[in-house]
């Protein structure tokens, strides 16, 4: 209590003081809110950045001279966070931020990527670092949809009931749920797109997980207000509601910038896959094989793993490459055929059966495949694919419990795969589960729209 008092004290004597006049020029070159806020707003921003650049611990990383007008620029960004506020809110649990000149390497810690090349970072109970270029040209770029502040802030607003999880501290139970039904069908329809590589006005990064979803829909929330009010209105309605403010209403409307098309180096794979194509080493050809199957190029895989196969007829991992191929194409027999060629080079190779069961699924033969599959899952019993293909077998044979066990086991596996989804909503719906066959039918569309027109 009396280090809260003599807290309060200091900063009514610091917000006593007259705002630095030259503060205003980095806040008006550097906030490209700052100018558009009213009188009182302007204030709070002004107050803010007065506390926070006294209270925190200002570092320079790798020897970078920290000047006023780089912690007047971070303060007054991080402001806007939250300028709905009854009172002003300082950010009291980050300590330092640590300001970089550019992108930085990470140090070797545990947890990261040796040599990384990061832009920011927001540590659980511990600093936020920052690139003072991406700083500066966030917050001086009116369309970008970017600002590393208003991301690396968030997280730290994330984390203040205890997790960094997406889930920030809400209001009650109603806001909680809202939240929730809203995030997490967003949050789907972002890892759809980002899978099918579509463009979208939120950055594909915050389809990594639900944490840096949040970071990345509070920017662009506070930086593209309208576009984000046009294409996602519930979840601009759910931000409002956290954040406590309306910055359609102030803020200009900014045309979103959209990646550039892709076309060059579209064109650039389309030419280093055929020229694969054409090796001659077999690990070369197995190795497209693969990266195409993993792509949704079935024809191409099947065709370099039918050529690796020619250069060295004895590799069973190349037909069992094929024979998944061609059960994505439909081609069950000569799947049939290839894996009873695999496994002649290696009858232990368990994730042959699993191809192979999922074959024998797709030519209606359920007891073959449920013993193929089961063999598979001895073996691996986190096998999610495996898991996947005996629900489906499992529904065939009229055992939609069974069914929804495995759809269960397999999604805590592999998350966020629309085509479980799909299936575990029609066992559900034989069940008489209809809310939970509502509620996974919606994921699957969410993560993929064009679901429905493939079945």
């Amino acid at each position: 209590m009396v280090f809260a008092w003599l807290r309060n004290r200091r900063r009514m004597e610091l917000l006593s003081e007259p705002f630095p006049s030259g503060w205003r020029l980095f806040l008006h070159d550097n906030v490209r809110h700052y100018e558009h806020l009213d009188p009182r707003r302007r204030t709070t921003v002004e107050q803010v950045v007065q506390i926070l650049v006294a209270e925190k611990s200002w570092v320079g990383g790798a020897g970078f001279n920290v000047t006023d007008e780089m912690k007047v620029t971070v303060a007054g960004q991080a402001a806007i966070l939250e300028l709905g506020l009854e009172e002003p809110y300082y950010f009291d649990g980050v300590l330092s931020i640590i300001i970089y000149q550019g992108p930085y390497r990470h140090p070797m810690l545990p947890g990261f990527i040796p040599g990384a090349t990061l832009h920011g970072e927001a540590w659980y109970r511990g600093p936020i670092v920052l690139s003072w270029r991406n700083v500066l040209e966030s917050g001086q770029n009116a369309s970008g949809g970017h600002n590393l502040v208003f991301h690396e802030f968030a997280h730290y607003l994330d984390g203040l009931d205890g997790d960094v999880d997406g889930d920030p501290p809400l209001a009650g139970r109603e806001q909680q749920q809202n939240w929730y039904r809203v995030t997490e069908a967003e949050y789907l329809r972002l890892v759809g797109q980002a899978r099918r590589d579509e463009v979208a006005l939120l950055d594909h990064y915050g389809a990594t997980n639900r944490a840096e979803f949040f970071a990345v829909a509070t920017e662009c929330f506070l930086e593209q207000p309208q576009a984000m009010q046009r294409e996602h209105e519930e979840l601009y309605a759910a931000l409002r509601d956290f954040f406590r403010q309306d910055p359609a209403r102030w803020l200009p409307d900014a045309k979103p910038k959209l990646p550039e098309p892709k076309r060059k180096s579209d064109d650039r794979q389309r030419t280093d896959r055929l020229a694969a194509l054409r090796s001659e080493n077999p690990d070369t050809l197995f190795t497209l094989a693969v990266e195409s199957f993993d792509e949704g190029r079935y024809r191409l895989a099947a065709a370099a793993a039918t050529r690796a196969i020619r250069l060295d007829p004895r590799d069973g991992e190349a037909y069992q490459q094929r024979a998944s191929a061609r059960v994505k194409q439909r081609r069950y027999r000569k799947a049939l055929a290839d894996c009873k060629r695999a496994l002649r080079c290696d009858p232990d190779d368990w994730t042959t059966y699993r191809v192979r069961g999922a074959a024998y699924l797709g030519l209606g033969n359920y007891e073959a495949a449920k013993r193929d599959l089961d063999r598979a899952l001895q073996e691996d019993k986190l096998d999610a694919e495996a898991l996947y293909l005996r629900g489906r077998v499992w529904t065939a044979l009229g055992q939609h419990r069974r069914a929804v066990s495995d759809f269960d086991k397999s999604l805590a596996v592999r998350p966020l795969v629309a085509e479980v989804y799909y299936h575990s909503a029609l066992a559900n719906r034989a069940l008489g589960n209809l809310e939970d066959a509502e509620s996974d039918l919606a994921k699957a569309f969410q993560l993929d729209p064009l679901l429905d027109r493939q079945k």
